[in-house]
């Protein structure tokens, strides 16, 4: 079963954002802690795969986790799931909802990687139940929500 690598919050804008060893507390604001907590409900936590991370590293491009600005990093291709695919890790439940944009905030790693990534980079998701989520938690992936 996919599971939690690390997670990841930060409150100024740069870049990697600060490792969490421990359980990180997610509401339907977000990760605590984080600089865009509160800001977005659609878009409360970000959702990274290493897949991610290998995309860039088969460029030559070698990042620290937390890089690429995520929450959450899995062991698991979250652009691989069905739209709007429901993801509980820990206690909490979230669901996938746009394609995080690659932002030249990248560039500061290398001038390459926001062309590396497009597309690829992660997914924002809301929190439908918040919870506690702690590296190496088991990411069970769901179906999406009936309409």
């Amino acid at each position: 079963m996919p599971q939690v690598v690390s997670l990841h919050a930060g409150e100024g804008s740069s870049l990697p954002k600060a490792a969490i060893p421990q359980a990180v507390l997610v509401t339907g604001k977000g990760v605590e802690g984080d600089r865009h907590f509160g800001r977005h409900p659609d878009r409360a936590v970000l959702v990274v795969g290493l897949s991610a991370y290998q995309l860039a590293a088969q460029s030559g491009i070698a990042l620290p986790w937390g890089a690429l600005g995520e929450n959450i990093l899995l062991d698991l291709d979250p652009h691989g799931l069905p739209e709007a695919a429901r993801v509980e890790i820990g206690t909490a439940l979230l669901e996938l909802t746009t394609v995080c944009t690659v932002c030249d905030s990248l560039s500061v790693f290398d001038l390459r990687l926001p062309k590396v990534l497009y597309g690829r980079r992660g997914l924002y998701a809301r929190v439908v139940r918040g919870g506690l989520v702690r590296p190496g938690d088991p990411a069970r992936v769901l179906a999406p929500q009936a309409t």
